[in-house]
């Protein structure tokens, strides 16, 4: 369904979508979460990837993905790693890679809310 996200310039790695009680089968290559609405969400591991979240300190993620909607564009199979976010504002963020290479936006750094609707995650 329909989440806020972060427009996130500043962040050069994946694309990250909350996570609580994250389940990793390493044998089978799987992820299971519980998502911003916790609704249980059980996906294939695309990747794993290990992030600086900050002050020298760094988190093993998997990586899965997901097709997305923003606006009136449809994307299949965008990255996104899974990490709790229970302490941001945003349970979803998205990074300038994707920005750049996929949205094609430019960002307008004064701005906040400007698009009008939000960004819709198919979890299927």
């Amino acid at each position: 369904g329909e989440v806020e996200a972060k427009i996130d310039s500043g962040n050069g790695a994946y694309n990250v979508l909350h996570g609580a009680n994250i389940e990793v089968d390493k044998e089978k290559e799987m992820c299971s979460f519980l998502t911003i609405n916790n609704k249980k969400i059980e996906k294939p591991i695309a990747e794993h990837v290990t992030i600086n979240v900050g002050a020298g300190n760094f988190e093993d993620r998997p990586v899965v993905l997901f097709d997305i909607k923003i606006g009136d564009q449809n994307f299949d199979n965008v990255k996104f790693s899974i990490g709790n976010r229970s302490n941001n504002e945003y349970g979803v963020l998205i990074g300038k890679d994707f920005i750049r290479n996929d949205l094609d936006a430019l960002i307008d750094v004064d701005g906040k809310n400007m698009f009008a609707k939000h960004i819709d995650v198919d979890y299927e």
